[in-house]
C-alpha cells in the first residue's frame, strides 16, 4: 500500500497542465510539453551478484516495469524535468524486489538527426524487499544519474533507450555492516505519448 501511495504522489506532483511540443527532448520555447510513458527494464540488483556491472548478474538480473513523466527542455532550451517509478519485481535472487521513486532535472547533451541524447540526475526513495531469512530490506534515500536516447516513433509517440545508475548510500548488508551502499543499475526501453495541450498559447517550433 505504501508503494502505491508513493506512486500516486509522484503523478500528483508532476501531472500539471502543460502545453504541447514534440519530441520530448526538443528545445526551448514559450510552452512546456508533457509526455507520459512506460518502460521495461533489466537491472543488476547489486545483491547476490559478483559485481555491480549491468552485465554481471545474468542468473539474477531483475526485470521490471514502470511509468515515467517528462517535460521538454524548457529552461534555457537545456533543462527539463523527469519523474519515474521503477518497479523491479521479477527474476531477482530469491524473492528480492527493488523499487524506486525518483524525480529531478534532465538536460540536453546533443542531437544527431532525429536522435536526442539527454542526461539526468534524479533523487528520491528506493525500497527493497529481501528473502525472508535475510536482513537489509526497507526504505532508503536514493539518487540516480543516467543517460537516455529519445527518438520519434509516430506522431505524438516517442521511444527511449536509457542507462541508469542508482545509488542507495544508506543501505547496509544483511550482516548489518555498511558496504558503501547499494548500486542497482541497468537498461530500459520505453514508449511515451504526448498528452494534448491543456493550456492555450503559442506552441514552440
Amino acid at each position: 500500500m505504501r508503494n502505491k501511495l508513493y506512486l500516486v504522489a509522484v503523478f500528483a506532483l508532476l501531472s500539471v497542465p502543460l502545453a504541447a511540443q514534440a519530441p520530448p527532448a526538443a528545445g526551448a520555447g514559450t510552452g512546456i510539453s508533457l509526455w507520459i510513458g512506460g518502460s521495461l527494464s533489466t537491472f543488476n540488483p547489486d545483491y547476490g551478484c559478483e559485481s555491480a556491472s549491468p552485465f554481471s548478474c545474468a542468473d539474477h538480473q531483475l526485470i521490471g516495469v514502470g511509468p515515467y513523466v517528462d517535460t521538454n527542455l524548457f529552461l534555457f532550451g537545456i533543462v527539463g524535468f523527469e519523474g519515474e517509478a521503477r518497479l523491479m519485481l521479477w527474476h531477482g535472487p530469491g524473492t528480492l524486489i527493488e523499487n524506486s521513486y525518483l524525480g529531478g532535472p534532465r538536460f540536453r547533451l546533443f542531437r544527431y538527426k532525429d536522435l536526442h541524447f539527454a542526461g539526468k540526475f534524479l533523487l528520491g526513495q528506493g525500497h527493497m524487499d529481501v528473502p525472508d531469512h535475510l536482513l537489509g530490506g526497507g526504505n532508503y534515500f536514493a539518487y540516480a544519474p543516467g543517460v537516455a536516447m529519445d527518438f520519434p516513433v509516430a506522431r505524438h509517440i516517442a521511444g527511449r533507450f536509457e542507462y541508469e545508475y542508482q545509488r542507495w548510500p544508506g543501505w547496509a548488508s544483511f550482516h548489518g555492516h555498511s558496504v558503501g551502499g547499494l548500486t542497482p543499475n541497468g537498461f530500459s526501453f520505453g514508449i511515451s505519448y504526448k498528452i494534448p495541450s491543456l493550456v492555450s498559447g503559442k506552441t514552440p517550433n
